[in-house]
């Protein structure tokens, strides 16, 4: 069974803005272009009816970051990664992040491995 389904009509309206000239697909990419801030709006509003992670007491994961993190995040946002050769600073930073987890879990520094998961 496949992960991901298309759960009704490919045509149906999902987003409506003020001079709007057609309905937005959803599960195409559109001919032309579409502006940012509409985008934006669509997606930040249906992800709204996820849950809210801050609430999530059975997650394993971060909820919070300081600002300075979403700052470093939209820096590197355009950055490839996983090209070590054109982003040896983020490899090597990544190389440092990847020896601290390894040091927190007493692990052997000369057998340690791991990678980055973007």
């Amino acid at each position: 069974m496949a992960l991901h389904t298309i759960k009704s009509s490919t045509n149906d309206d999902i987003f409506d803005k003020s001079g709007a000239t057609k309905p937005l697909s959803k599960y195409k990419m559109p001919e032309k272009e579409s502006d940012p801030k509409t985008m934006y709006q669509l997606i930040k509003d249906e992800l709204f009816l996820d849950g809210n992670s801050r609430q999530n007491l059975a997650t394993f994961c971060q909820t919070y970051a300081e600002d300075e993190i979403h700052r470093l995040m939209d820096d590197c946002i355009d950055k490839n990664m996983i090209d070590k050769d054109e982003y040896p600073q983020t490899a090597e930073i990544e190389s440092r992040c990847v020896n601290i987890i390894a040091d927190m879990w007493h692990a052997d520094p000369k057998e340690a491995i791991g990678t980055s998961t973007t």
